[in-house]
């Protein structure tokens, strides 16, 4: 098993980014910008926990299970460095930047990552929905030619004709468009009727002309 593909590990990981950070905590000057850096930093590390855990759970899923915990690592480390900025000019250039710009910044930085989060959430919805309806027009097109190939099984006299007719959907576009449908229809009527085994390879050829029809205009819409 991978070293990040182990929950454990990941809660191991987290455990010991919490416990730097509260050494850090004990051997600081405790101050307002201090306990405040504390604070927002544990809450990046505990999403960050999330974020890896649910990557790991997902891991077949969709790359969003991969981008999201990646993101909240970058949140992550980009609000250690933002925080580590003013928190060591406050301890060496006795210089403390106003806690409401401070909470601004932290505030705009969460802003961001979370806009980006919900860009690729959105972005997964589109491509599974996408993804969902190729998976389906592909198990259509693969269920006509499991029918030609059925016939050509139930009539192996006709098999050179049938065999060209199976060789034209494996190669056809399986992406579909409502426009084609009356094509579609065609096909899967001329194969059911094909079934009383009557002029097979004039119906082949029928098939055959119907198919480029089909694929000719499925090559227009693209």
């Amino acid at each position: 098993m991978s070293f990040m593909q182990s929950k454990g590990y990941i809660i191991v990981i987290s455990a010991i980014i919490a416990t730097v950070l509260f050494a850090l905590l004990l051997i600081l000057p405790i101050t307002t910008l201090v306990i405040v850096s504390y604070v927002i930093s544990m809450i990046a590390v505990a999403l960050f926990c999330f974020g890896m855990l649910q990557m790991i759970s997902n891991a077949q899923a969709y790359p969003w299970f991969a981008a999201f915990p990646r993101t909240i690592a970058r949140y992550m480390v980009a609000q250690f460095i933002l925080s580590a900025i003013f928190v060591l000019a406050e301890l060496s250039a006795q210089w403390a930047i106003d806690m409401r710009w401070f909470a601004l910044m932290h505030i705009v930085l969460f802003a961001v990552f979370a806009v980006i989060l919900v860009a690729l959430h959105g972005g997964k919805n589109v491509i599974e929905k996408r993804g969902a309806e190729v998976k389906q027009k592909v198990s259509a097109l693969r269920l006509t030619q499991a029918d030609a190939e059925s016939l050509m099984r139930k009539f192996p006299e006709h098999e050179p004709a049938l065999k060209r007719v199976i060789e034209a959907l494996r190669y056809s576009d399986p992406m579909s468009h409502s426009s084609l449908a009356v094509y579609e229809e065609q096909i899967q009527r001329t194969l059911a009727e094909m079934n009383d085994g009557q002029n097979i390879d004039s119906r082949c050829e029928e098939l055959l002309r119907q198919i480029a029809d089909r694929n000719g205009r499925a090559k227009i819409l693209k």
